[in-house]
């Protein structure tokens, strides 16, 4: 047994910092072995610190001894400048100074510092520990979980541009909150093998901070605040990440063979056209009312009554999606409409406008349905209506006329007359020259938006009609957005006219009133779906 406190003064090395990291404690230990300097090693389980037995005030330096340490103190072993003493860890995380009543014992083989030292790494978990050791995808979890980032609170250094996990120049680690060894830092008799590979137990840490919470100070980061510190810093990085994402919407389509026109796309399609808009598609595409017979029925007696008994259940599920929002499971809609005049107004009256929804137009020449970033909107005023009558009339007839002009012999049959006679108020929403290509930038479609909806509120509120006929030439987009407009249970009755060809006269297409959609069998019965 030697007396810790005989003095070898010869030279001063240079003062020891705070705390003594591997390099740093290396070199102070060699500035200690060239004055011939004895050094007391003192630890208790994990916890490590040293001094200068030569300094009068005998100040204990919290260190963190690993390989390069290793080789200086085989050094002063060989001089018998080396003396080492075991104390309880509580004991040894409060001091401060070596208590004079310590006696401290030499260190006699250089083979002994081997124990001294890889003890201590294998509570800490740097080499085989009792813990299952951490999984690639494990660390892979906590890398992302990071962003790459040091998780100690305030840090956030980039440790990316090294290998962070097992590599011979880290700076950063992955370290255990509990340690994996139930002797290390914050171990647990019951959990330290349980979570030694559960990424919520890990944090990635710079090698400052890494020490200072295992080596230096481990009291003082007890396990409630690692993992506060962790848990706040992965909600941070989340947000950051998900805030470099656009807002998603999901695709929804209304699509029915149509002459000319394709109505098969490939989902990239619609994933071009939503990212142009700044947003991102969702995955998956949502198909409805979907009409993939190539076969033209429209002036067969009784079809629309036919349609909506084929459909039913699609149109049940369209209503069900859209009054229950979880259903759909999206809060934003892209919808891309190239259907009957008939069902887009239906689809556009069940979807409505409580839901954020972009409406998209198909371009023929272009072959696309993103807008055409070279595009301006169309002069203010384009779109207009004629003079809105202000007395009362029972009916009303509307027609939106901007890709060509409705001629008089295509007028319903039964509606010619009254046309005729004046008996029926015709309001005519159009453009002074209307074209295909009308509305070709989503400002054209907002801007026709507002005039038919000053026509249908002009209908509803001052006209008090209980029936309007509407006649449609004009692009799917605007004819689905016509439907949005109609207020559930508190427009007036709407018959909604087709017609199979440009040759053909418009007929009755469907009845929609506030609360459902029906049509005439060729017998005159009505068949009727609820759309509440």
């Amino acid at each position: 047994m030697t007396n810790a406190l005989l003095p070898a003064i010869q030279v001063n090395p240079t003062p020891a910092p705070d705390n003594l990291a591997d390099q740093e404690l290396a070199t102070w230990l060699d500035a200690c072995w060239r004055a011939n300097r004895r050094v007391g090693y003192l630890h208790g389980s994990y916890l490590c610190k040293v001094a200068d037995l030569s300094d009068p005030n005998l100040t204990l330096h919290p260190a963190d001894p690993e390989n390069e340490t290793k080789k200086v103190l085989k050094k002063l072993v060989t001089r018998s400048l080396l003396q080492h003493l075991e104390l309880p860890q509580t004991t040894l995380a409060h001091a401060r100074t070596i208590d004079p009543s310590w006696i401290l014992f030499p260190v006699d083989s250089p083979i002994a510092v081997n124990g001294l030292v890889d003890m201590r790494q294998e509570l800490l978990g740097r080499i085989a520990g009792r813990g299952q050791d951490i999984t690639p995808q494990t660390a892979q979890r906590v890398w992302s979980d990071a962003g790459a980032r040091c998780m100690f609170e305030g840090c956030a250094r980039d440790l990316s541009h090294v290998p962070f996990y097992k590599g011979s120049a880290r700076v950063g680690y992955l370290a255990h909150i509990i340690a994996s060894d139930p002797r290390g830092p914050r171990g647990s008799a019951t959990e330290s093998h349980q979570r030694s590979n559960d990424p919520d137990n890990v944090m990635l840490l710079c090698d400052e901070h890494h020490r200072l919470i295992d080596s230096f100070a481990p009291d003082q980061y007890p396990a409630d605040m690692l993992y506060a510190m962790r848990q706040s810093h992965r909600d941070l990085v989340r947000s950051y990440l998900d805030s470099l994402a656009f807002p998603r919407a999901k695709a929804l389509t209304l699509h029915a063979n149509l002459a000319q026109v394709p109505t098969y796309f490939q989902e990239s399609e619609f994933i071009e056209a939503i990212l142009a808009t700044g947003r991102a598609m969702q995955p998956g595409v949502l198909h409805y009312i979907r009409r993939t017979t190539q076969r033209d029925e429209r002036n067969t007696p009784g079809f629309w009554a036919n349609y909506l008994r084929e459909h039913e259940s699609h149109i049940r599920q369209l209503v069900s999606s859209f009054n229950d929002p979880g259903i759909s499971g999206a809060e934003e809609f892209a919808v891309f409409p190239l259907h009957h005049i008939a069902t887009m107004v239906l689809a556009g009256r069940i979807m409505g406008e409580a839901r954020a929804i972009q409406v998209f137009q198909y371009h023929r020449q272009r072959a696309t349905w993103a807008w055409d970033p070279n595009t301006s909107p169309l002069p203010a005023n384009t779109f207009s209506v004629n003079a809105l009558p202000t007395n009362r009339s029972d009916e009303v007839l509307i027609t939106l006329e901007l890709t060509a002009r409705i001629d008089d012999e295509a007028m319903p049959a039964e509606l010619a007359p009254k046309i005729a006679g004046g008996s029926l108020p015709w309001l005519r929403i159009t453009l002074q020259s209307p074209r295909f290509d009308c509305i070709s930038h989503p400002a054209d479609l907002d801007q026709f938006s507002h005039v038919a909806r000053k026509t249908i509120n002009h209908v509803q509120d001052v006209m008090r009609a209980r029936k309007a006929h509407l006649i449609a030439i004009s692009p799917p987009s605007t004819v689905f957005r016509f439907g949005q407009m109609l207020q559930a249970g508190h427009h007036p009755e709407y018959i909604i006219y087709d017609r199979a060809g440009r040759n053909d006269k418009f007929v009755p297409a469907f009845s929609i009133t506030g609360h459902d959609v029906s049509a005439s069998c060729d017998d005159g019965r009505p068949i009727t779906i609820s759309i509440r």
